[in-house]
């Protein structure tokens, strides 16, 4: 997994179509194709003011966010297909052994008859034909025995089997390629997000630079809040909960599960994973592969998705209080939980 920026500005609500785990490549051939269209100039006027500055980073940082949690459905997705293709190719080369058995044996009893005599007229068109095509006559050879009949049935389905395996594999294939070559374009339209941002933010004067430090630094969790934070009952929780303290300060990097930064949905699977909770790398993957809960039924530990198509994650921590990785501006951090749009709950 490449190691670039990320996830997106978390101030502002947005409304965002519904992108389910089945449409990924639709996702990122979209976000590919508009990456151009969607990055605004680089260059900062002279006439904006800090906050109007912000405002188009946070939307770059939104921007990339999104496209990045596509990435990670669509790398979720290459992991699955490359083990199906595996366990194919896997299949395929057994089949063909069984196959070459199977014809060794039909060799040997046309041997066997040579020898003592003179070869069957049924086992020489067998071994002129495939096994299919031989058995599509076979039936009207009334010289053919039982145990030939069953020798061949047997051939012919092997050679079936190992023909379709072999064009399911061909397709999983062209699906792999698919995917990685969408994935690259994904990856390079994040990273010209994230540049676009920078662009920006170096177009700043001194004074400006530290004004929109100062913004982005601004913690909407009081200390009181913080320090006031229950225990979680749950033993796993407290875990997950204890693993995300203890990265809070370290960098946002979009991809990134750790150790030494991360992205939202790497910090929440890095800190579940801690407690010996397997969970996808994907805020949606994430919110489709665990048991759902109210907001009214939050309990620390449990995950927090944002945006109408839940591409933040972040992990409940009590007193209305998230931690989160929200993007390169800011480093792993706490959150008020209605910073931004909660749309969906879950407790791994």
């Amino acid at each position: 997994m490449v190691t670039s920026p990320k996830e997106a500005a978390h101030r502002a609500p947005k409304k965002y179509v519904p992108v389910s785990r089945t449409a990924v490549t639709v996702t990122l051939a979209t976000a590919a194709a508009g990456s151009v269209a969607l990055l605004p100039t680089a260059n900062a006027d002279p006439n904006e003011s800090v906050t109007d500055v912000k405002a188009q980073v946070d939307k770059l940082h939104e921007q990339a966010e999104t496209a990045t949690e596509a990435y990670n459905d669509a790398s979720a997705r290459l992991s699955d297909l490359q083990h199906k293709v595996d366990q194919l190719q896997a299949r395929i080369t057994a089949e063909q052994n069984s196959l070459n058995g199977a014809r060794t044996s039909l060799g040997g009893m046309a041997a066997a008859q040579y020898v003592s005599g003179g070869m069957d007229t049924t086992l020489q068109l067998m071994l002129q034909q495939s096994p299919d095509e031989y058995l599509q006559q076979a039936t009207q050879l009334s010289r053919i025995t039982d145990d030939k009949m069953a020798t061949m049935r047997n051939a012919a389905e092997l050679q079936r089997q190992l023909n379709q395996d072999k064009a399911t594999a061909s397709d999983g294939l062209a699906q792999l390629d698919k995917t990685r070559t969408l994935m690259a374009q994904q990856k390079a339209d994040i990273e010209a997000k994230e540049q676009a941002a920078k662009n920006l933010l170096s177009r700043l004067t001194a004074a400006q630079r530290q004004q929109y430090n100062k913004m982005v630094a601004t913690n909407n969790v009081p200390a009181s809040t913080v320090k006031n934070l229950p225990v979680p009952t749950d033993a796993r929780a407290a875990i997950a909960v204890a693993f995300a303290k203890a990265q809070l300060g370290k960098p946002y990097v979009w991809g990134a599960a750790g150790p030494n930064a991360y992205d939202c949905s790497g910090l929440t699977m890095a800190a579940w994973g801690k407690a010996g909770v397997k969970m996808e790398h994907g805020s949606r993957a994430q919110y489709a592969d665990f048991p759902k809960v109210s907001r009214s039924q939050l309990q620390p530990g449990d995950l927090v998705l944002y945006y109408g198509d839940m591409h933040h994650v972040g992990i409940y921590v009590g007193n209305d209080t998230i931690i989160h990785a929200a993007n390169p501006s800011s480093p792993i951090e706490y959150a008020p939980i209605d910073e931004m749009p909660a749309t969906g709950y879950v407790r791994p």
